[in-house]
């Protein structure tokens, strides 16, 4: 990958609260991954294969979607729309959090069927980057009948969150208790629904 300068910063946005606004100016990105912050005069000294001069842009870190039902691919059926996640992108969202693939027409409602859908869409997203975001899928949705063994077995192919409760057959605390213990047990993170 090449290396590329972001020069000429007017405001650059730190994304910590402690320290907001950096004075630096400019940005070196090699491998996709910022290497280094610091001032044009400095950075333009580096030989980079591609330099962007931001003329007094304000640049910030991406921001996170933290509740989405994107289902697989660029794809929402909820608002039938294809270029979804792109369509974020260009809002400034580059990371994307499933609450769970509830939109999938003929959405399996059953354990087998919950489990594989979440396996399949953790592993779909962990390959696809729609428009360069990171999408986090294959939230599980919670339906009577997972077992503890599940949630190790789809914690080890990669599920990483579980879906928004309620949207499934488990809707009372007292039927989730046990599936969110299993859940954290296997180091899953277990949304709460708000909005």
């Amino acid at each position: 990958m090449p290396k590329i300068l972001i020069k000429n910063i007017g405001t650059l946005v730190s994304g910590d609260i402690y320290n907001p606004i950096l004075a630096e100016d400019a940005i070196l990105i090699e491998h996709g991954m910022i290497k280094k912050i610091g001032k044009t005069t400095e950075l333009e000294a580096i030989s980079a294969d591609t330099i962007i001069d931001a003329d007094g842009s304000t640049i910030t870190p991406g921001l996170i979607d933290s509740h989405c039902h994107v289902v697989l691919g660029d794809f929402t059926p909820r608002q039938n729309q294809i270029g979804f996640i792109e369509s974020e992108v260009h809002g400034g969202v580059t990371t994307i959090i499933s609450a769970g693939e509830v939109h999938l027409p003929g959405r399996p409602k059953d354990p087998a069927g919950a489990k594989a859908l979440a396996i399949l869409a953790a592993k779909s997203f962990s390959a696809f980057r729609p428009g360069g975001a990171k999408v986090i899928g294959g939230a599980v949705i919670l339906e009577k009948g997972l077992t503890e063994k599940d949630f190790e077995e789809m914690a080890k192919e990669g599920v990483k969150i579980v879906g928004e409760i309620g949207l499934g057959s488990i809707k009372s605390p007292q039927d989730a208790a046990p599936m969110v213990r299993w859940a954290k047990k296997n180091g899953m993170i277990v949304m709460m629904h708000t909005g």
